[in-house]
């Protein structure tokens, strides 16, 4: 590489020449004698902005020096010195070795610089220096060729199809001559005249965006646009894309005034999407193997073949051949079995060099121990398919309206189940198990009802190592106190090193994980036996799929991604850095090969994997057309042509709105609101809340509507109690449920708690609708999930200390079936019928076996095994200890049965009645409505009424249910019930407890009573 010297943007004042003298004469390469000492205790950020424009500026830290808030507390510009200004922070090395921060301007509107979180080590420095729009946190002071560089490598310009690129209006000159210069060797440099060593592709200025560019880029909109003119060759514009890039403005003084880095996924897609086969494709062209790469980056590509797994050397070495962007070798039959890797000869921006990456397949659809190679595999073979897989169909679903979910995660499920064979604990193989517990416990469940298990990340991920001879385990921890701390530290010592994680951190989407096959080598064919094992215990299969963002992002090891297209498949902020809104690298499935990239995994998990639904990770990171293309994709699957039912799997995920899209800031993102009417499941957050108390994001004993907010007030809530009081709060959280249970409907009519007619959409939810949805199918009704606390560990965290275990185990039963009878999708975390805990861990992600297992015989619910994890949950320690410490908080097998039997009573009363699964909006507008409402009804009590109103929903013509969340026994009249003739319903008739078969209904009075802590459901027969 040529050395750099970047230019500045025209605007900020500083001529080329000038930054020159100011780099190269007037820059100190070592902190100057005449700076200021850093004071004893504190660390010094440096920051430097060649604009030399400071006002505004502040740093927002955490860690090792927590602020307030953000734009509350800040540390302000301390001074300045010969780097530029400086921000001396206080530090308490014993609260964390990191020091995390944000460079941000509050009165220009928060906006960050460069965006993402960075990050120093003061155990180790205690001084860093940070240079406008870099992502780079330098622990030495950065030379003026650093300076540069950094400078150049801000990538502002979008280059959006074959005709237009957009900049920052500000950028635009009149008179200015426009170019690309481009280089394939990367030898690109600056003069005060211009950007030399490369090709001119000359630009003009004018024109406007297409719609479908202002769609999925509508930041851009405010962006001026220049032209390629036709007179450059299409032949000339792809070979500039496979090197180096930069935009040059020549003022008419001649001088240079502006470069800057170019993103150029926009103008990939436009001149090189590809709609077909990628990966190891069969029997095209006459080939009995094709293997096929999308990188039109790329200089060149060979394929490395290996004929075993552990082979370093490679059997052969084939050149692959371009056509327009797709890389392909073609091979003979004798390929399957054998391993491949990619060696790509590719500019790399971050690298700002020519690099050769050895990489896999985007696309495995199998691969070596731990992804280190590909693996030509061919899914049709016998050997890739348990007996009887291709007989094996998915049970049926007669609409979405019937879906209801338990959310399991693999190892869960079986590594602590002693009836499943030891080889088999934690594995595919332990769903083959049919007589295991966990297994007859599934299949009750689906006798009762439940229609799909959801299976946490299970395609290849990397945070478990697949090599068992390395995991490492915490032992038996039985004989540490009930709320020790020895058992977490056990744990904790072997995290990363043992074969527990939840799997959110992908690294190939199509090949499935190997910690969970018997044999690596296996893992499709013991994929399939799991999926089979549950579609025979009468269970669909859905999974979890975590799209929104890898593991890895550059040139590191798990970066198949960006070592075959750099920069391409992550999203990148207006400067060209990483997003990482998720907590990891982001992906940007606005780009249209991760869109296809997306939808084939999907479409190869629906055929080959008989899967029958998925659910997306933060889905709102991906965007409305995204989802309308996924859909048409699967819908567009048939028995006949396919071997499944693409109309038939369901889809939905996380709709929060934050991060990267939020307020649909770069594109109409797939969150709650705007998803409406799209027949996509989104979580429903408004009636976890109500239900639970509080969210994620406040304290944990927060109380809600079944956890004794108002009628059975803990000390915590007696001494902070809710804005606007208990009642009033309690009054909010019963209209967040009573709209939940119409499958929160945004246009849902009701009278609300003020005894005002208002729609779901009028009920406030912390500033949003609390409803949002066209139709039921589109909620996602639940109070537990792997996130934060399961429901278990809610209860007994935030319920009264005078409660008994019976009471917690009572509200838990209360809390379900309030997802289980309202309209709309019902999901559970697996165990939460057996009042599952984790003793009350927050992130369980990295906790081992010994927080996360469960007991499927019953006998103990995995409560007082143990403080949880200190690195997650620490600071709630002091809470914890006082719960886990009494014996009396412990559930007994009674409870555990007490739960379990109620559980599938509710989920069989459910599947009694159609008017429990009603499809449309206006049938829940018609046939739905509630009673005790207003601002004199009786708190803590909910009533809902169904009617069929002469249409066929089945056997019952009326149905009541009421939910007594009080500690006590509670009648309940309303003349609209008068001579309706309910009775309990037969189900819990033979209730196996005995406070529900105690519950009655008065015809002549229209009165019902139920005891305390209770939800009964009374119906009369249609005549």
């Amino acid at each position: 590489m040529m050395s750099k010297i970047k230019a500045l943007p025209w605007q900020f004042g500083l001529s080329l020449a000038s930054l020159l003298f100011l780099l190269c004469f007037s820059y100190t390469p070592a902190r100057a004698a005449s700076d200021p000492p850093i004071p004893s205790g504190d660390v010094r950020i440096h920051y430097f902005r060649p604009d030399g424009n400071y006002s505004g500026w502040a740093i927002y830290t955490w860690n090792a020096h927590p602020t307030p808030g953000w734009c509350q507390g800040e540390v302000q510009i301390t001074g300045t010195d010969s780097f530029g200004v400086y921000f001396d922070v206080p530090v308490d090395p014993t609260l964390s070795g990191d020091l995390g921060f944000i460079i941000n301007n509050c009165p220009a509107g928060g906006i960050k610089d460069p965006g993402p979180d960075q990050h120093l080590n003061i155990a180790t420095y205690n001084e860093a220096w940070v240079i406008h729009a870099d992502a780079t946190v330098f622990t030495t002071q950065p030379t003026p060729q650093q300076i540069a560089n950094a400078i150049l490598s801000i990538q502002e310009v979008y280059w959006l199809d074959r005709t237009r690129l957009a900049i920052k209006p500000q950028y635009a000159q009149t008179g200015a001559t426009y170019a690309l210069i481009t280089s394939l060797a990367g030898a690109l440099n600056l003069t005060n005249t211009g950007v030399t060593g490369g090709t001119q592709l000359p630009l003009t200025a004018g024109g406007t965006l297409t719609q479908d560019e202002l769609m999925r880029y509508p930041q851009l909109a405010s962006y001026s646009v220049l032209q390629v003119p036709s007179s450059v060759e299409l032949d000339t514009i792809k070979q500039a894309l496979k090197g180096e890039i930069a935009l040059s403005i020549v003022g008419q003084n001649g001088m240079l005034q502006y470069a800057a880095g170019i993103q150029a996924a926009g103008v990939l897609d436009d001149l090189y999407y590809y709609p077909g086969k990628l990966g190891v494709v069969f029997n095209e062209k006459s080939y009995p193997v094709r293997i096929k790469l999308w990188a039109p980056t790329a200089q060149s590509v060979s394929l490395l073949l290996f004929d075993h797994e552990s082979d370093t050397v490679p059997s052969a070495t084939i050149p692959m051949q371009e056509n327009n962007g797709v890389w392909v070798a073609n091979g003979t039959s004798d390929w399957i079995g054998k391993y491949y890797l990619y060696s790509l000869s590719v500019w790399v921006p971050i690298d700002a060099a020519v690099d050769t990456n050895v990489t896999t397949d985007p696309y495995s659809i199998d691969i070596a121990v731990n992804g280190t190679k590909s693996r030509i595999t061919d899914l049709d073979a016998k050997a890739t398919k348990p007996p009887g897989w291709d007989q094996s169909t998915s049970p049926s679903l007669r609409s979405f309206s019937d879906m209801s979910l338990y959310e399991l995660h693999i190892r869960d499920f079986s590594v602590n189940d002693l009836t499943v064979p030891p080889a088999h604990r934690g594995m595919y193989e332990a769903f083959a198990d049919q007589n295991s517990d966990g297994m007859r416990h599934l299949r009750d469940l689906a006798k009762s009802g439940l229609k799909a298990v959801h299976i946490m990340p299970s395609f290849h991920f990397a945070s478990v190592n697949e090599d068992k001879s390395t995991w490492k385990t915490a032992g038996d921890l039985s004989q540490y106190p009930p709320d020790g701390t020895q058992q977490q530290a056990a744990v904790a010592a072997i995290q990363g090193s043992d074969a527990y994680n939840w799997g959110y951190d992908p690294v190939h989407y199509m090949a499935p994980q190997g910690s969970y096959a018997m044999v690596p080598e296996h893992r499709v064919r013991e994929y399939r036996t799991m999926v089979m094992g549950l579609h025979k215990a009468g269970l669909r299969v859905v999974q979890d799929i975590v799209f929104n963002h890898t593991s890895a992002y550059g040139e590191g090891p798990n970066s198949n991604l960006d070592e075959v297209v750099p920069g391409y498949y992550h999203r990148l902020d207006a400067n060209g850095n990483l997003e990482t809104g998720s907590c990891c690298p982001d992906t940007a499935s606005e780009h249209r090969m991760m869109e296809k990239l997306m939808i084939d995994t999907l479409v190869l998990n629906a055929r080959e994997y008989k899967i029958d639904g998925f659910r997306f990770d933060i889905m709102s990171f991906h965007f409305l057309y995204n989802m309308r293309h996924i859909q048409a994709a699967l819908r567009a699957l048939t028995p006949e042509k396919d071997g499944v039912d693409g109309s038939k799997i369901y889809i939905y995920g996380e709709g929060w709105n934050f991060g990267d899209t939020v307020n649909n800031q770069i594109g109409p993102h797939a969150g709650q609101l705007d998803l409406y009417g799209y027949g996509i499941g989104t979580f429903n957050d408004r009636i976890r809340d109500g239900i639970r108390g509080g969210s994620p994001f406040t304290d944990e004993r927060v109380q809600g509507f079944a956890t004794g907010l108002l009628t059975d007030p803990s000390d915590y809530t007696n001494q902070n109690p809710p804005q606007g009081g208990q009642l009033g709060q309690l009054l909010q959280y019963s209209d967040w449920i009573r709209i939940g249970l119409t499958g929160n409907l945004r246009d849902y009519s009701f009278t609300n708690s003020a005894g005002v007619t208002v729609t779901g959409a009028q009920v406030d939810y912390n500033g949003q609708p609390a409803g949002y949805t066209a139709a039921p199918i589109e909620a996602v009704n639940y109070c537990s999930v792997h996130d934060n606390q399961d429901l278990f560990d809610a209860v007994q965290l935030k319920s009264s200390f005078n409660d008994s275990i019976a009471a917690r185990a009572r509200r838990q039963v209360l809390a379900m079936s309030l997802v289980l009878l309202g309209q709309g999708v019902p999901f559970f975390q697996a165990g939460d019928d057996m009042l599952r805990s984790k003793d009350m861990d927050q992130n369980s992600y990295d906790s081992g076996d010994w927080f996360n297992k469960i007991d499927w015989s019953g006998k103990t619910a995995n409560w007082g095994i143990g403080l949880p994890i200190a690195s997650q949950n620490g600071g709630q320690w002091p809470i914890m200890t006082p719960l886990l410490s009494n014996s009396a908080y412990t559930p007994q097998p009674q409870n555990i049965a007490y739960s379990s039997d109620a559980f599938r009573e509710f989920m069989q009363i459910r599947y009694s009645s159609g008017l429990f699964r009603m499809p449309t909006f206006g049938e829940v507008q018609q046939n739905l409505t509630f009673l005790n409402a207003g601002p004199n009804q009786i708190s803590g009590l909910i009533v809902m009424k169904l009617d069929a109103n002469g249409a066929d929903y089945g056997n019952y013509q009326h149905i009541l249910v009421i939910f007594n969340a009080t500690n006590q026994q509670l009648t309940f009249t309303d003349a609209s019930l008068q001579g309706l003739h309910l009775h309990l319903h037969p189900v819990q008739q033979s209730s196996s407890d005995m406070l529900t078969r105690q519950s009655t209904f008065k015809s002549k009075q229209g009165a019902a009573t139920v005891a305390a802590l209770t939800t009964a459901v009374f119906v009369s027969e249609v005549k």
